[in-house]
């Protein structure tokens, strides 16, 4: 079982044992939980879900991912309005939140959502999404994530990766 802790700009990951990995999750959840200032009473499990960030989407790609080009094309276009994109997007749902990785070859103009059915076309430009796993595998996807630090499953081995948005080069990078 793997471990991650992550905030700003600082990030570990330790591998452990399924058993004493429960127990070391467990014992870190408690005490964030009492560090927020909530009793004991107010730890159920539903809580826990509520308090944690989600657990990170497996993607399952269907193609393995090329290293881009320096000279390659400008990845969306703006026809009528939105936004086309093509190649691997990995993108979260406005209307019910699921988040989904995915890899296109048709330019689309907008995500219809597997889990709810809603469409929203890409009316904004994506964002570019640089994932470096420790596994060394490297990877990158376009997405419409907001938040400024999530986690990405390796699609290589599966654990998850640590991305901030760098506001400076206006793409979500590894943290280090």
């Amino acid at each position: 079982m793997k471990i991650r802790v992550t905030t700003e700009g600082k990030s570990v990951a330790i591998d452990l044992e399924k058993k004493l990995g429960e127990k070391v999750f467990k014992a870190i959840v408690l005490q964030l939980l009492q560090a927020d200032g909530m009793d004991q009473g107010q730890q159920s499990e539903t809580l826990v879900k509520e308090q944690l960030p989600g657990t990170p989407v497996q993607i399952q790609p269907r193609a393995r991912v090329k290293e881009k080009p320096e000279d390659s094309e400008e990845p969306s276009k703006k026809l009528g309005g939105a936004y086309t994109y093509k190649g691997f997007l990995y993108l979260k749902c406005p209307s019910c939140g699921h988040t989904r990785g995915f890899c296109t070859k048709k330019e689309i103009g907008g995500y219809h959502c597997e889990l709810c059915g809603a469409y929203h076309p890409f009316t904004e430009e994506l964002k570019q999404l640089q994932v470096n796993c420790q596994c060394g595998r490297k990877f990158e996807y376009m997405t419409n994530k907001e938040e400024k630090m999530f986690d990405i499953n390796c699609i290589d081995c599966g654990g998850p990766v640590a991305v901030n948005y760098n506001e400076k080069k206006e793409i979500y990078e590894t943290i280090r």
